[in-house]
């Protein structure tokens, strides 16, 4: 009857109910953050910015970063006391992250292709160009921002609570990138990144570091959508400080 009274509510949803979504969402951002990508042209020059697939690449990015910021909650609530400190620091710091990438995904994906289409803004874009990329919102802050995937990832694994494939896969997506970038780097005669001309070397370093941080998020996904009856709710009652009135 405990168990009931925990997991049942007489409006609105139970907390399983709200890990069961949650973990829907991260499953489906993967599928989104895959195609998004495959999407998207090989680098952010003004030409490529005006090809078909740039716009729909970035609303589809969007989408996928739109549903990390609602499941993420749930896959932080599942282990937050498990966590400490660690936990709830990378969590917000990744919340900032997530809303950042939807801030600039909606930039890039409207509003630079407005700009490149009109002579007199197009030298404000391109790979160094002062509006492009955000315009530089953050500065060099958002050089920093993939730090906190790792953050969470670490309290993940430390924690206990999911797989630990689940932290493991978000600690790795930034070393993975940078590997990826070195390597291709020397492959392609140090035509990567801004500077590739090619899907490769423009976009697979970046892509494989976010395919692996939704990998993560899904794997948790999945795990708080197969999560067995009254599981979810219980955590939920014990991840509540000792003594809580409920």
């Amino acid at each position: 009857m405990a168990t009931k009274s925990v997991t049942r509510v007489e409006h609105g949803f139970s907390s399983e109910q709200l890990y069961r979504l949650s973990g829907l969402a991260l499953l489906a951002a993967l599928p989104l953050q895959v195609v998004g990508y495959l999407l998207h042209p090989p680098n952010e020059e003004v030409q490529q910015v005006l090809q078909a697939t740039y716009g729909p690449a970035h609303v589809v990015l969007f989408a996928s970063w739109l549903l990390a910021l609602l499941g993420l909650p749930g896959l932080y609530a599942r282990q937050a006391r498990r966590a400490g400190r660690l936990g709830l620091v990378g969590f917000v710091a990744t919340m900032v992250a997530v809303a950042y990438h939807s801030y600039l995904l909606l930039y890039e994906g409207f509003a630079v292709p407005i700009m490149a289409r009109q002579p007199a803004t197009q030298a404000l874009l391109g790979a160094d160009g002062p509006l492009a990329h955000g315009a530089g919102a953050l500065g060099v802050l958002a050089f920093a921002l993939p730090l906190a995937f790792a953050v969470l990832g670490v309290a993940t694994v430390r924690a206990g609570v999911f797989p630990r494939g689940v932290g493991w896969l978000q600690i790795a997506s930034v070393p993975a990138f940078v590997v990826i970038a070195i390597v291709l780097g020397i492959a392609l005669d140090g035509q990567v990144g801004p500077e590739g001309t090619s899907w490769v070397g423009g976009m697979l370093p970046i892509s494989v570091l976010y395919w692996l941080l939704f990998a993560g998020y899904a794997w948790g996904g999945a795990v708080l959508r197969s999560a067995p009856e009254g599981r979810a709710a219980t955590a939920a009652q014990a991840a509540r400080p000792a003594g809580a009135a409920g």
